[in-house]
């Protein structure tokens, strides 16, 4: 008797095993891809994100949805920002009501097209990255930290022709209360792009892209035990998707990781986890088109997320660089 319950508890243990690797391979993506031991900052400068970052923030308060002068004054910026290194620049903009009243206003994604140096038959790579801020907060992290990467992709993309055509797109209205509504900037984005039959090898989001510690018990997430799987402390970057863009962020995160010694995590997951689902990225599935959201976790990492503490100063631009440089160099590769 004593034998078989000693088995059954061999057997149950090895069940959990299994399931624990299941879930490993296929919610955490382990990446065989060695990560780079040294890293040279060759193309983003730090410097240039954190301008940007102080500039957005000092000359645009309050950019959110009941703010469109601030809003358009936003898109206006980003436009000229874009405009400085070449390519092609427009706005794509599209009518609303029901945010504000009856009426209807105008809003304005910021898109700049650069031209690859030959056909590739994968199709288009989208960078993306939204302008507007929560509740009219200074949304330093949230989102004015993947604007300003933007930037610094323009900047070195202009320097240096990417292989294929790249797309970077300023999206507005993320925040709530068009937040998971058809009347997302990035929305309408992957609407139209499907209307006019584009071909997209990925669309990547950058989302709150700032904010890292080293001390321990920093980083906290939305279940239980997987912290079993992922560290204890917010010194990472995380590629987020569901299941069926298993591939794309295996293959996003082996490029980035190559280039990077800032740890790379990633998680394949369900819509109804907890943060899988929280940025620009969610659109482009509805329209089959492959999306990964780059982020530091936000609210799973800082209580500034969404509070008036969300300021420039807080920002590890040294850090930050090193993810733009990542995402340049996985573009590239």
């Amino acid at each position: 008797m004593f034998k078989k319950l000693i088995s059954k508890i061999i057997y149950l243990l090895q069940l959990l095993v299994v399931a624990l690797l299941i879930i490993w391979f296929f919610v955490a993506q382990p990446s065989f891809t060695s990560q780079s031991m040294q890293h040279s900052m060759t193309h983003i400068k730090a410097e240039n994100l954190k301008k940007s970052v102080y500039e957005l923030v000092e000359k645009f308060d309050g950019r959110d949805y009941e703010n469109l002068k601030v809003l358009n004054a936003t898109a206006d910026y980003i436009y000229q920002q874009f405009a400085q290194y070449g390519g092609e620049v427009s706005y794509q903009t599209y009518t609303l009501k029901g945010l504000l009243d009856e009426d209807r206003y105008e809003y304005k994604n910021v898109i700049l097209n650069i031209k690859g140096r030959s056909e590739c038959s994968e199709g288009l790579t989208i960078v993306g990255a939204h302008y507007d801020t929560y509740d009219g907060m200074a949304g330093a992290n949230d989102n004015t930290s993947g604007v300003s990467a933007l930037f610094e992709l323009a900047r070195v993309f202009s320097e240096n022709q990417p292989k294929c055509d790249v797309q970077l797109v300023a999206y507005t209205l993320e925040e709530p209360p068009a937040f998971r509504t058809k009347k997302m900037g990035s929305y309408i984005h992957a609407k139209r792009l499907k209307e006019q039959g584009v071909k997209v090898k990925e669309a990547i989001v950058l989302e709150v892209i700032g904010l890292y510690s080293d001390e321990k018990n920093s980083q906290n997430y939305p279940l239980p035990l997987m912290n079993l799987f992922y560290p204890k402390e917010a010194n990472f970057i995380a590629l987020v998707s569901n299941f069926r863009n298993i591939l794309t962020v295996r293959d996003l995160k082996g490029r980035m990781k190559s280039s990077m010694t800032l740890p790379v995590y990633s998680i394949n997951a369900p819509e109804f986890v907890p943060g899988v689902d929280f940025s620009d990225h969610r659109n482009y599935w509805e329209f089959g088109y492959p999306s990964v959201m780059v982020t530091d976790t936000a609210f799973y990492r800082s209580d500034n997320y969404h509070t008036e503490n969300d300021t420039p100063d807080t920002l590890d631009y040294n850090r930050m660089a090193e993810v733009v440089e990542g995402v340049y160099r996985a573009i590239e590769e």
